[in-house]
């Protein structure tokens, strides 16, 4: 749409018709232009409020924390056999539970202590350059294990 050839378009050219096709002032003597570094930082955005986004961010989040699923009886049973085929340097997928939330981890089992209960993961986290981080899983927290691969 042409902006110019509309009424509206007509009507401000008509109210502005002396200064719309004037050249840009000069800069009176005395008076130097602005470095284009230093105009640049008094457009550039900020942060008024510092944290605030992280903030939004976390708080919306919160609001999307679910309870943990219970499983029934056969679940548990079949969650229970595929621990059992889980072994040492087995590269699994576990999505577990944890703080209100279902998050899905890769990684190698360094070991399974049914003692306890837990499964110990060697996995990468995000946002840490691949750092290996070892984890710790409960089997309560555990709602569904694949294996991907056999690592030695």
């Amino acid at each position: 749409m042409d902006y110019k050839n509309t009424v509206e378009g007509k009507e401000v050219q008509k109210k502005y018709r002396d200064i719309l096709y004037s050249s840009r002032p000069e800069i009176p003597p005395g008076h130097t232009r602005m470095d284009i570094n230093n105009r640049a930082k008094i457009f550039s955005p900020f942060a008024a409020l510092r944290g605030y986004e992280e903030e939004i961010r976390s708080e919306g989040r919160d609001h999307l924390k679910g309870s943990r699923i219970e499983l029934s009886d056969e679940e548990q049973g079949k969650l229970s056999e595929q621990l059992q085929k889980v072994t040492k340097g087995m590269r699994v997928i576990i999505r577990y539970f944890k703080e209100g939330f279902y998050e899905d981890i890769e990684g190698v089992v360094l070991r399974i202590d049914p003692i306890e209960q837990v499964v110990y993961l060697q996995a990468a986290e995000i946002g840490t350059l691949e750092k290996d981080i070892p984890i710790k899983i409960l089997f309560w927290d555990i709602l569904q294990i694949r294996a991907t691969e056999y690592q030695e």
